[in-house]
């Protein structure tokens, strides 16, 4: 049993350091990556995320996932422009980088939404992420135009790979079930994903 955990790991590695040799050109011209963040886009993501669910399931190794919310997305862009909301999700873009170790994995999903997969992470682990790069964001203040000065904040949740059968889209729903939870109780905050949340959410 050893040596087939080991052959899986070292399987894994080889996997990766064949990936990173074959997209060193394709992110040279910013295929997979979000031209405005530097994030991955959202369909590469899945795709590297999957091979580490499958890879955590072959080892027993925990997966986390975080979904990061810009807090007030909307309002930054009807109040300031969307070159404020731009400089704003490059803001939490930089906070990510800035918190997650190098073989961590980062997105851009959808406008506002930031998701985060975390390898051979528990959800203690995962929440030291989160409550790290939630603290960041808010560190320092945005400079924009005309000498203002905006501070932001994001709402994260979270979840962990609990069972051998779970796949990456059910590790996501639950985090963004758990994001919406976190909405529901105040911006600023983490939510870590429970089985109520299924029921909390379904009644509103």
């Amino acid at each position: 049993m050893l040596i087939i955990l080991i052959l899986a790991l070292v399987a894994g590695i080889l996997w990766q350091w064949q990936q990173i040799r074959q997209l060193r050109q394709q992110l040279a011209n910013g295929s997979l990556t979000d031209q405005l963040t530097g994030l991955y886009q959202r369909h590469h993501l899945l795709d590297l995320a999957e091979h580490e669910i499958n890879r955590a399931q072959r080892g027993n190794i925990k997966v986390s996932a975080l979904i990061v919310d810009l807090d007030y997305c909307a309002k930054i862009n009807h109040q300031y422009g969307h070159q404020a909301g731009d400089l704003a999700l490059q803001h939490v873009a930089h906070a990510v980088n800035e918190s997650i170790r190098d073989f961590d994995l980062a997105g851009r999903f959808s406008g506002e939404e930031i998701v985060l997969v975390l390898p051979n992470t528990d959800q203690a682990g995962a929440i030291v992420v989160a409550e790290r790069l939630r603290h960041k964001v808010k560190q320092s203040a945005i400079a924009l135009p005309n000498q203002l000065q905006l501070t932001i904040s994001v709402t994260i949740g979270l979840a962990t790979l609990e069972t051998e059968t779970e796949s990456i889209e059910d590790l996501l729903l639950a985090a963004d079930t758990a994001l919406q939870r976190a909405m529901q109780l105040g911006i600023d905050r983490i939510h870590v994903y429970q089985l109520e949340d299924d029921v909390a959410n379904a009644t509103l």
